[in-house]
């Protein structure tokens, strides 16, 4: 099985040196005069619950602000669509308690859409936890409440949330496929939506997504722009969570043009 994208210690110089690049160019303002109609999908994690790349609410309200008053927020397939205005989508990871008591009130007040990825295992275990850490999810009844929220679409996170690229491929089925089963049973929803965890997948784990799901987003977004040649399966990502600079710059055409050039002459696929 051949993994698609790993990060090496060449990859995580290449992401700092990103980092520098950002930040020449949005304060240079090449990011604002090369903002384009190229659509993005931001991602987050926690907001105002403490886990990980928490930031708090009222930096989610100026990110939306920002984003209402420059481009179309909409839900996540029709950030694959393209023609007219920028379009920009919002995924929230994991399925955090954050997420129902402090993004949905944020969603409602701004009338704008988001998905959010769950994992099977912490709907089924209360005492789940990936990586060892304490996090906090939301529980089957209130996961149940969000399915009759127009303006929040649940997806598929896996079972248990492994890096997928690193699975032999005997565990990729119940992982992908096994755990949307598991979501639809519990929840009375049909699943559609999938997400990496860690961004990590292999050729067999994006086949299995394509066969059961309609979109599955990964990372990348910094480079890769989505056009109508993207893999609906490999939808690109840009971080939201990181510093609100970098988020602007990761936005634009800019960023996607410099990106893939210093892709082909560096050859790296960070």
């Amino acid at each position: 099985m051949r993994k698609l994208n790993t990060l090496t210690d060449f990859d995580s110089a290449l992401l700092r040196g990103w980092r520098l690049v950002a930040f020449a160019g949005h304060y240079s303002r090449l990011g604002t005069l090369g903002l384009g109609r190229t659509n993005r999908v931001l991602r987050y994690h926690s907001v105002g619950g403490g886990f990980y790349d928490d930031f708090p609410p009222d930096r989610l309200r100026h990110d939306i602000e920002y984003l209402d008053t420059r481009f179309e927020i909409v839900d996540l397939p029709e950030a694959l669509s393209t023609g007219g205005a920028k379009r920009i989508a919002l995924t929230f990871d994991d399925g955090y308690r954050d997420f129902y008591r402090n993004v949905v009130p944020i969603l409602r007040e701004y009338d704008v859409p988001a998905t959010v990825f769950v994992i099977a295992d912490a709907v089924d275990d209360p005492s789940f936890d990936h990586n060892d850490d304490e996090y906090e999810y939301m529980d089957r009844e209130e996961l149940v409440e969000l399915a009759d929220e127009d303006l929040v679409t649940i997806g598929n996170h896996t079972g248990s949330h492994p890096r997928l690229g690193e699975l032999p491929p005997e565990r990729l089925e119940p992982e992908i496929a096994g755990a949307k089963r598991r979501l639809e049973e519990s929840l009375s929803i049909d699943i559609d939506r999938f997400c990496y965890p860690y961004g990590s997948y292999s050729e067999e784990a994006a086949d299995v997504v394509r066969r059961t799901h309609d979109i599955g987003v990964a990372g990348r977004g910094r480079r890769d722009a989505i056009s109508p040649d993207t893999d609906p399966a490999l939808v690109p990502r840009v971080n939201g969570a990181n510093p609100f600079w970098e988020v602007q710059w990761d936005l634009s055409d800019s960023a996607t043009r410099v990106g893939s050039a210093c892709d082909r002459f560096i050859g790296s696929r960070a």
